[in-house]
């Protein structure tokens, strides 16, 4: 440490951010089983570079929760946590994509890395009325989870 030098304050990084850029933990699938419970969904839409999968969330009332997941084969870990932060901020920046009421999970596919913000989000744009009908479809009870192999 220099001697005389004056500190900046110090940053509380708990303090919440401003309401317009905050991503709260009710907007996000945080426990394995609901990501697993979305994992038989036939309610899918395949983009170049995401796979959706859509399902019902805890009530009708609720805003539309997300969760990602991004695997090995896309990239190292800087290259997936990028991915991960590019749809969290996507799906954040437009709350209009899903109704309330259902929960989705985004697959990355290869290549995913290579996007920014605005590819993922004409991406999801181009499938905006598909991703819309299957989430109406999952709620009014339309697309019931595939039953492979099970009774």
């Amino acid at each position: 440490m220099i001697v005389g030098a004056v500190m900046p304050p110090a940053t509380d990084h708990a303090s919440p951010s401003p309401a317009g850029f905050a991503f709260p933990k009710a907007r996000r699938l945080r426990r394995r089983g609901d990501f697993v419970r979305l994992h038989p969904s036939r309610a899918r839409v395949h983009t170049p570079h995401f796979l959706l999968l859509i399902g019902e969330g805890p009530s009708v009332e609720a805003a539309a929760r997300l969760g990602v997941t991004v695997t090995r084969k896309v990239g190292s870990a800087v290259e997936r946590n990028r991915v991960k932060r590019l749809v969290r901020e996507a799906f954040r920046l437009d709350p209009a994509l899903l109704p309330n009421g259902v929960d989705v999970v985004v697959i990355a596919k290869a290549g995913a890395p290579t996007l920014a913000l605005a590819d993922v989000q004409a991406e999801w744009d181009v499938v905006r009325g598909l991703l819309r009908r299957r989430a109406h479809e999952v709620l009014r009870g339309e697309r019931a989870p595939s039953r492979k192999g099970r009774p």
